[in-house]
Order: structure tokens, then C-alpha cells, then sequence
């Protein structure tokens, strides 16, 4: 699954061009603070992956309320590191150095201001927490099958399928047979409805739907229960069912460009859910602070 949409722009690009390498680097997750010059211990949560060139994307964040930083640098053989951070513009906010342990359990170092005026101490410690990230890590290394047809025949070896752009209208019953699929990327296809055999797979811990024209998600979403992964941004969705709740190991959720003005309230139910995408809808101030309470712990990027 290429195309998987707006995951941390840098760190998308960076991503696509190893998906299908089965030597893919794991992602690591720290808790732990930058420490003023006044003593104060701002408490971060900080995300990084490695890839095959050492090249290190990454994010983190000091109150999921208020969105997160995004992170691309380097690191080096002696495991130390340089990264720079920006802000959901672009813009420069920071800069970020110091040194991982070996066994990537520890960081230290220093966050310094761009203008270099301001230093402060980082320190973080690695935690067991898991990542959206790590799906992506382990679905872009699986074989992709890019003929329905094909996967349906041989229905049993199937654990991920990406038809993008294939400008298809339906999805054929026999999809059902895929019970062992964990990736489905039907993005830049035709819908004219929503296809409700995607929620017969209910071994899908990952769904892509982007640029599909939807108007509409069927209740029947709620029966893909072990997703962690649902993208159904650039669409013309109005409104999402209530069975949006009931999707509880879900990680990260699109849904930006499409018509969206509310959210149902039981997405309360979606404690997991890390990263959150609505850019570009239709929601009120009114809204997004409602947003914002039902999901307090998640970072949201309106």
C-alpha cells in the first residue's frame, strides 16, 4: 500500500520508497522531558523510525491538544543524531541532537531553538508502547497482490492486496474467502456505494479507501474490529455511523478532505486512537473543541 496518505508528510515520502523491503527498520517509542534553563521538565512523547540509510523520521509531542512536531534528520554510525523540527506548516521550530544508546533504549541530548539562542536538555527512555507505525512497518514487507482475482483464487496465501487506481466500481462477494488478509488498499477507485464485503474481513488491521469516491461509510465498518489503520481521506463523506465507536484498536484514523461538519460522540470509544487527521471539512470551532474533549488523548490535526 503506497499511497497511504498524509502519515507525517516527511515521513510518507521517506517511507515509499522502501515499502516491499523485507529488511524494513523497526520504529521506537520514548516518553520523557526537555528540560528548560529554568528547571522547568516539559513531559514529551517521541516517536522515531530508522531507515535503510540511516535517514531517521520521526514526531513528537508535549500535549496531544495541541498536535505534534515533525522530525527528519540523520543518524549516524556512533548512533549519534541530528534532526530538524517543524510544525504542521513547514515551518522550523527547533533543533534536535545528541546521542542513542546502543540497544535504543535510552536518548540523550539537546533540543536548541533555530536561532540557536536557546539550549535545553533532552532526555527520554525508550517504552513498550505500540505504534500505528508498526503496522506500517510490517504491512509494507508483506508480497501485495494487484488483481483481485488472482487473490481470490489463491484466497489462502493472502495477506495484503493494493488495486490503487484500478478505477473499480465493485468489490466481488468472493472477497470473503481472504481470511487471512491484514492490508487492503482500494484507494483511486469508483465507488458508487460503499462496498460492505470490506467488512466481512475482519482480519484487516489495516483499510485504505482514499480518493474512492465515497459519499458514505456503511455501519458495517464496525465489524472490522482489529483495525489500527483507517484511511478514508479525499472523499465526499458527510457523515460517519455511530459503529465508528466500536472500532477500539484503532491507532490512526483519516478522514481529511471530505464534508465532514460533526463526529458521532462514540468516538469516545476509541481510547487507542493516537493520530487523528480532519483537515479540511466542514467543522465549526464549536466542533473541534468538542472533538478535542472526546478524544483527550489523541493528537488532532484539524
Amino acid at each position: 500500500m503506497k499511497n497511504i496518505c498524509s502519515i507525517l508528510i516527511l515521513l510518507i515520502f521517506t517511507i515509499n520508497s522502501f515499502a516491499q523491503d523485507k529488511t524494513f527498520c523497526p520504529t521506537y517509542t520514548f516518553e520523557g522531558y526537555i528540560e528548560t534553563d529554568k528547571g522547568q521538565k516539559l513531559d514529551i512523547d517521541f516517536r522515531f523510525l530508522v531507515l535503510l540509510d540511516s535517514t531517521l523520521v520521526g514526531s513528537y509531542y508535549y500535549k496531544p491538544k495541541n498536535g505534534d512536531l515533525k522530525l527528519v534528520g540523520h543518524l549516524n554510525k556512533d548512533n549519534s543524531f541530528e534532526l530538524v523540527e517543524r510544525d504542521n506548516n513547514e515551518t522550523i521550530t527547533g533543533l534536535l541532537s545528541g546521542k542513542v544508546s546502543k540497544n535504543k533504549s535510552s536518548i540523550d541530548g539537546l533540543w536548541m531553538s533555530p536561532e540557536k539562542n536557546k539550549v535545553y536538555k533532552l532526555k527520554l527512555e525508550k517504552t513498550k508502547s505500540i505504534s500505528y507505525w508498526d503496522f506500517i512497518k510490517k504491512n509494507r514487507s508483506l508480497f501485495e497482490y494487484k488483481n483481485i482475482k488472482l487473490a481470490i483464487q489463491e484466497s489462502e496465501k493472502v495477506l495484503s492486496i493494493d488495486v490503487d487506481n484500478q478505477r473499480l466500481k465493485i468489490i466481488p462477494k468472493q472477497i470473503s474467502k481472504l481470511e487471512n488478509i491484514v492490508s487492503f488498499n482500494l484507494g483511486g477507485n469508483s465507488f458508487e456505494k460503499f462496498p460492505k464485503e470490506i467488512c466481512t474481513l475482519t482480519s484487516l488491521d489495516e483499510l485504505s479507501m482514499s480518493s474512492s469516491e465515497l459519499t458514505y461509510v456503511d455501519k458495517e465498518i464496525g465489524n472490522l474490529k482489529n483495525l489500527r489503520i483507517l484511511i478514508l481521506n479525499f472523499n465526499q463523506i458527510k457523515s460517519l455511523p455511530k459503529e465508528i465507536g466500536k472500532l477500539t484498536n484503532l491507532l490512526y484514523l483519516e478522514l481529511g478532505r471530505n464534508q465532514l461538519t460533526t463526529l458521532p460522540n462514540e468516538i469516545k470509544y476509541l481510547t487507542n486512537l493516537q493520530e487523528l487527521h480532519i483537515e479540511n471539512n466542514k467543522l465549526s470551532e464549536v466542533e473541534k473543541k468538542r472533538i478535542k474533549s472526546l478524544l483527550p488523548n489523541c493528537v488532532i490535526h484539524f
